[in-house]
């Protein structure tokens, strides 16, 4: 089943395989029921699998000594020639089985990569699991007629991963009574001066689904205001003042004379810094003449990437796992407020679950909550104050596995295998 390539070769080919150790030989491997791969070498190329067909599968592999707590990072690169011109999806993999001393798996991981022109290039740090001395690391290359190449696989010690905490809070601001532009704005003010005399360092606030102009008197077009109109100015001053990014939503109104549902985000400095504007409309608001987005943007912030579903979207479920494919770390989800408690029970945990990423949740109705939902789907804090707020404290490079999740009998992280395994590609 396994065929060796002496050492030194290893070391010629790879330009210095390890910093860590010299572990074992890389070794060649199949399923004996699949069509065997052709495995070969070459100093030019590196480690070499073809598969003859679709249903085989192949891989070359390691195993390195680790310290437990210690952080080491995995690169290497991977050339792809395959007889169908697509992308290799999860067809192509580096694969880590972290090990306990008495050989048992503990932990199964895959390493983050990043696609160019026929090229796949692999790199993570981990921190290795407490009681884990061993870690296998897998070539892998399935499911698809072709070639690949994998070279310069390297696995070197370096300092383990720090917590990344963030200060995230959740708004509940309701309309003014009458409601009107002016009053909705000041009920903004209200719920800032709060969060700004009880929050010490907040990171990031939103607001709910367009609360300064809905249902206030007037056209579409009068009560819409440009991006930097009433509620950025509102929101900036505060912003700049908390050295906090605020996301806001208003109904946005162009240069151009169109109109939109936006969701405005305003950095610490109370610049704009990106806008989202919805894609998926309801009924009565495509009626209205307002136009729907046409992208789902992530967006980079200081302390991690989020993205941003309005109201609709978020009841799609693709739209979230989409924001996570594209690197989002935090869902965020402005709603004016629709269905009942029980939907909110299962619907909007289950979007911190199907993507293993936590969720923030504002909405200005009375008879829901707004709040904060962990990747476990768990509400951490919520609040149905007027002018309220939730505040958690969140470490961004949490991770909560889950014995058993596709990985056998070992612990596996939702955050990483609900993006690895889903075969996207499939129609």
């Amino acid at each position: 089943m396994f065929g060796r390539i002496p050492w030194l070769l290893g070391i010629l080919l790879l330009g210095g395989i390890s910093s860590v150790g010299s572990g074992e030989e890389w070794k060649s491997g199949f399923p004996d029921i699949a069509e065997k791969p052709t495995f070969s070498s070459d100093v030019s190329r590196g480690w070499e699998i073809t598969l003859p067909e679709g249903n085989s599968i192949g891989w070359w592999s390691r195993t390195e000594m680790v310290t437990p707590g210690k952080g080491y990072t995995f690169s290497g690169l991977a050339d792809w020639q395959q007889t169908k011109k697509q992308r290799p999806g999860n067809d192509l993999m580096m694969v880590l089985t972290w090990r306990l001393a008495n050989g048992k798996m503990f932990q199964r991981d895959y390493v983050n990569f990043e696609d160019g022109e026929g090229i796949r290039n692999f790199r993570q740090t981990f921190n290795a699991p407490a009681d884990c001395t061993t870690v296998e690391w897998q070539c892998v290359f399935k499911w698809q007629p072709g070639t690949v190449f994998f070279r310069e696989m390297r696995m070197e010690e370096t300092e383990p991963i720090a917590p990344r905490k963030v200060w995230l809070v959740a708004t509940n601001t309701f309309q003014a009574t009458p409601n009107t532009i002016e009053g909705n704005l000041q009920q903004i003010e209200k719920t800032l001066q709060k969060i700004q005399q009880s929050v010490k360092e907040p990171d990031l606030i939103l607001f709910s689904e367009c609360v300064t102009d809905s249902g206030t008197p007037g056209t579409p077009q009068e009560r819409a205001e440009p991006l930097e109109g009433p509620t950025f100015q509102k929101m900036s001053t505060y912003a700049k003042a908390m050295r906090t990014w605020i996301v806001g939503n208003i109904h946005e109104i162009t240069p151009e004379g169109t109109l939109h549902n936006t969701a405005i985000i305003i950095d610490r400095e109370g610049k704009l810094h990106g806008i989202y504007r919805k894609v998926h409309l309801t009924m009565s608001e495509a009626n209205s003449g307002i136009i729907p987005g046409r992208e789902f943007p992530v967006f980079t912030l200081d302390f991690g990437k989020i993205g941003i579903v309005i109201c609709w979207d978020n009841w799609f479920s693709e739209t979230a796992k989409l924001l996570r494919r594209e690197g989002a770390e935090v869902l965020l989800f402005p709603l004016a407020g629709y269905g009942s408690r029980e939907r909110r029970e299962k619907v909007w945990s289950a979007r911190a679950i199907d993507t293993g990423i936590p969720m923030l949740i504002s909405t200005r109705q009375h008879h829901l909550p707004s709040g904060i939902v962990d990747r476990d789907g768990v509400w951490l804090s919520e609040t149905m104050e007027e002018n309220g707020f939730a505040a958690v404290e969140l470490d961004l490079n949490e991770r909560k596995p889950i014995f058993w999740l596709s990985v056998g009998p070992a612990q596996g992280d939702p955050y990483q295998l609900f993006i690895h395994e889903s075969r996207a590609e499939i129609k």
